[in-house]
């Protein structure tokens, strides 16, 4: 079924050149899919929704000849290219990875028994690795990776096609700048925080941010021997506690909620042990969740940048959450992790038009679109899809009462009196 909403249109028409005309109806009825509602989503679904023929759909994943990269650097452009919707230094590269648990796969490429961030613990999962442009005002996928473990390989980790995390991490930041993205530093949970990825970044004079793994050991001066030594982190802690407590300062932030809270701090420059690069080390004396009792009672994170304030260096890295609210709306709202194709280029193609549809919603969003179309004040994200969903259904619904073959396809009616309705509310 084909939709006519200018607004939406406007966007999705920027890609037309990256397809014919028969692959652009594909693409389109593509991402009109993903603002339907499914209790369980698959192609054969989003056919049935769009109205799309289903073999056609299944076709444009599967065997159509259209480029992954050049759809997702058109979509990076799109949003580079406006004031609205750019990145300014003001933010970070966010990296991160996140799982698509699959418990049931047997033939899926790139299902193994492994990590999954969503569940906390390890299942059978696809894994994406991501990078987004994060500020305070703005979020969006700059590029995404598919893992394939090493076990699906003929020499394993060996094997001179097998890319670890941290490497499709690497790759990540050069993408990020090779597509000129905006951002102050490069911030990651501890887990990529890599001697190699810290000596990767630093010699790009790239900015790194992190939290330190917890068997990592810091270079501290002991007050007790008199003498700078490396340092397990609970015993850092009680040593700042209890000598040089008098020269913590406090790091003010407010809450989601609107609260003002403080928490003490301090900081101080050092080296992580079997690294070279120098870091300055801030010791964070709280939970990030107040409401998270699984949180720790405090964290250690650094910076590569030894000038920067500590201030800073906290904010760059609470913006790190912002990869986790993205990651978090692409399942919840655009089905990222349920699909039901089993190859790699297939589930990259999937996974690169959900990222687009959450793009299109972030473009609609800061740019106002919808301000003289839709009376209420929209606010959060789910109230902007909410909001294109509904306006897909109105099209339908005009659409349908103008053609009565349409309509029999659709739902048949016998009623006349209702098609007559229908074609009066059109």
């Amino acid at each position: 079924m084909a939709n006519n909403i200018p607004t939406l249109n406007k966007f999705l028409d920027k890609f037309s050149t990256l397809f014919s005309n028969k692959q652009f109806l594909a693409f389109q009825s593509f991402i009109y899919a993903f603002f339907k509602d499914y209790k369980r989503n698959c192609i054969y679904s989003m056919s049935k929704q769009s109205g799309f023929d289903y073999q056609s759909l299944q076709y444009f994943i599967s065997e159509s000849n259209w480029d992954i990269d050049k759809l997702n650097s058109r979509r990076v452009h799109i949003l580079q290219s406006q004031l609205t919707t750019n990145s300014t230094y003001s933010g970070i590269l966010a990296i991160d990875d996140t799982g698509c648990p699959k418990p049931y796969a047997k033939n899926t490429e790139g299902a193994k028994f492994q990590y999954c961030g969503p569940l906390k613990r390890k299942e059978i999962c696809n894994v994406s690795v991501a990078s987004a442009f994060v500020s305070d005002s703005r979020a969006f996928i700059v590029n995404n990776k598919f893992y394939k473990p090493h076990s699906e390989f003929m020499f394993g980790k060996d094997d001179v096609y097998f890319k670890s995390k941290i490497q499709l991490a690497k790759e990540l930041v050069e993408d990020a700048l090779d597509k000129h993205i905006k951002f102050s530093a490069v911030v990651t949970d501890s887990w990529y925080a890599s001697v190699d990825f810290i000596e990767s970044l630093h010699s790009k004079n790239l900015t790194f941010i992190s939290e330190i793994r917890d068997n990592r050991n810091i270079l501290f001066y002991h007050p007790v021997l008199r003498k700078h030594c490396w340092i397990q982190q609970d015993e850092l802690v009680k040593l700042i506690k209890k000598h040089y407590w008098h020269k913590v300062k406090f790091f003010h932030r407010t809450l989601d909620d609107g609260r003002k809270v403080s928490a003490p701090v301090y900081s101080f420059k050092s080296n992580l042990m079997d690294c070279q690069v120098p870091i300055k080390v801030v010791v964070f004396f709280d939970r990030w969740r107040k409401e998270d009792v699984e949180d720790k009672d405090f964290h250690i994170i650094f910076s590569t940048d030894t000038s920067l304030h500590f201030d800073t260096i906290i904010n760059f890295y609470l913006m790190r959450w912002g990869i986790e609210h993205i990651f978090k709306h692409l399942k919840d709202i655009f089905y990222f992790d349920q699909y039901q194709v089993r190859h790699k280029q297939q589930i990259q193609r999937y996974w690169a038009l959900c990222i687009l549809a959450l793009s299109m919603v972030y473009w609609i969003k800061q740019n106002g679109c919808l301000t003289k179309i839709i009376p209420k004040k929209l606010q959060t994200f789910n109230q902007y899809r909410d909001a294109i969903k509904s306006l897909i259904e109105l099209d339908s619904f005009i659409s349908m009462s103008k053609n009565r073959a349409l309509v029999n396809a659709h739902c048949p009616i016998k009623s006349n009196r209702l098609l007559v309705h229908l074609k009066w509310a059109a």
